[in-house]
């Protein structure tokens, strides 16, 4: 090449600067063209030299910074315990499915839906999961303290999702549900937290109300026929329950009855639970998820016709049932850091307020909570 540039009576000088300059510019471009990789962007250090005359050599120091795009982590492969009937849990797996936000967030989910409650909370003790996503602290309090090695990771869904729902205008309170009938799922979480309000205000929730043992579409059912004087329901089965009888309400939120006895600003309803042994296995999993269930929070919020459409084909519901819910606030997720200060002391006055009242016999310690 040299030779050539000389013949075109281009000097040695000369000739040299531009063969740096090509060597730079092959650099740039060698760079860009190699897509993704493991290490970050880095200087690229090459030595050029050139012959000026056949007894002197010139070394030039040619120094490219090439930035590079690195690789995502490898996916951490992990079980879900999910809902075979809709509830919030299944309103995770629809959403998470259909926008891929475990991927995203370095997660390859594979679903295991259950048809009962009491199946659900089975599968983080059987093995059969690894996570199970939204379940009661109280249930998850009973179940650590008989051997079941699990952790609370995070906060899932505020206690204000739950209420109790009736068609009676005589029915305003707890009190006002003596000597009638509650249709409620007694494998759930609000079972416990039920009797653990009515132990504290002086109210024998098993003796004084006539409980119907009901999962939730059960529930909406008999107390649309009238079965029942009142229903304990989550959304999309307010919603349902509202659609087909109007004069369907609201008597209180579990928040209300919660804030009652505690005075905390909010309750938890839901959080999520993993397996001591897979965390162990995963580092990082945990911080994974967390920002997975956020985006899934901030998607509801941002997108809601979207959102309704997604719950509406997943859960074989008319379009505009799921999005009443939303709009209204009676869909909502509420994902926080079990280590966060409040979080961590909300779901420990649970714990300590089951034992106060009886309904548990001991806490279970700080263990139960994780902390990265």
């Amino acid at each position: 090449m040299r030779n050539a540039m000389r013949s075109l009576g281009i000097s040695g000088a000369v000739a040299g600067a531009l063969i740096v300059v090509a060597l730079v510019v092959g650099l740039v471009i060698g760079a860009l063209a190699i897509g993704p990789a493991v290490a970050p962007a880095k200087e690229v250090t090459r030595v050029v030299r050139e012959t000026v005359t056949s007894t002197v050599e010139r070394q030039t120091t040619v120094t490219v910074t090439a930035t590079v795009t690195p690789s995502p982590p490898a996916p951490i492969k992990v079980r879900f315990a999910s809902i075979a009937f809709p509830s919030y849990m299944q309103f995770l797996q629809l959403i998470i499915q259909e926008k891929r936000f475990d991927l995203k967030h370095g997660l390859d989910i594979t679903w295991v839906p259950q048809p009962t409650i009491a199946g659900f909370y089975a599968t983080i003790s059987s093995g059969e999961a690894d996570v199970i996503p939204g379940g009661g602290p109280l249930v998850f309090q009973r179940m650590y303290l008989e051997g079941v090695k699990l952790k609370i990771t995070n906060t899932l869904v505020p206690m204000s999702a739950v209420i109790i729902a009736t068609r009676d205008p005589n029915i305003r309170s707890v009190a006002d549900l003596k000597g009638k009938k509650l249709a409620i799922d007694v494998g759930a979480t609000e079972f416990v937290v039920l009797k653990t309000y009515g132990k504290a205000v002086g109210i024998d929730v098993e003796k004084e109300i006539t409980i119907v043992p009901s999962a939730y579409p059960v529930a909406r059912s008999r107390l649309i026929t009238g079965e029942v004087d009142a229903a304990v329901l989550v959304e999309p089965h307010i919603s349902l329950a509202r659609k087909e009888n109007p004069n369907i309400r609201r008597v209180v939120s579990f928040e209300d009855l919660w804030r009652e006895i505690t005075g905390q600003p909010y309750a938890v309803y839901l959080v999520t639970a993993v397996r001591e042994d897979f965390l162990k296995a995963n580092p990082g999993f945990v911080e994974r998820m967390i920002a997975m269930f956020q985006e899934v929070e901030d998607f509801i919020r941002r997108n809601p016709e979207e959102a309704d459409r997604i719950l509406a084909k997943g859960m074989n519901v008319e379009r505009g049932v799921m999005l009443s819910g939303i709009l209204a606030r009676d869909v909502q997720y509420l994902t926080i850091p079990i280590w966060r200060s409040d979080a961590k002391s909300v779901t420990t006055t649970m714990f300590s307020k089951a034992v106060e009242v009886g309904v548990l016999t001991k806490e279970p310690g700080p263990e139960i909570l994780y902390s990265p």
